[in-house]
């Protein structure tokens, strides 16, 4: 196993009602609210596991984790992400330029904390960016025909 693993799952009875719809004239805010699921995040060091649950819209938190990773890259090294209900998935990322780590803290009850290298974190999440990307242009076809989701994705 890698050191950190992210992956997804949709319930298949909501990607059939979803399926419904024609998505090619939402704009991006209105996608957040469809493809609801949950995201695993696993992380593993010196024998250790832990992982992170999010339940949440996957293009929400897409776009989330990719501001996390440019935010890290200008310089922000405090940021957080929240998922559209504003109250669950709330997570505080903390960046460390001296030793390349990234600690991840649960927000809402501060539940746990994670710490874990930041270039493991970014090319997991890429990874998993670039899988999730092309899934959910295979289970929702209209989608791919979406200019929103084109220009922030593709």
């Amino acid at each position: 196993m890698e050191n950190i693993f992210f992956d997804y799952k949709i319930d298949l009875v909501s990607t059939n009602e979803e399926n419904k719809l024609d998505f090619k004239a939402f704009e991006i805010h209105d996608l957040k609210s469809f493809f609801n699921g949950k995201i695993y995040v696993f992380f593993q060091y010196k024998n250790k596991r832990n992982f992170m649950i999010l339940e949440t819209g996957i293009v929400d938190y897409l776009l989330q984790f990719d501001d996390l990773i440019l935010s890290i890259e200008k310089g922000i090294y405090k940021t957080f992400t929240i998922s559209c209900d504003y109250y669950s998935n709330n997570f505080l990322y903390e960046y460390s330029n001296v030793n390349n780590n990234l600690t991840i803290n649960e927000g809402n009850a501060n539940l746990y904390t994670i710490s874990c290298d930041y270039d493991d974190f970014k090319k997991a999440y890429l990874k998993f960016r670039k899988r999730t990307l092309r899934e959910l242009g295979i289970l929702y076809p209209t989608l791919i025909g979406n200019k929103a989701f084109n220009e922030f994705f593709l």
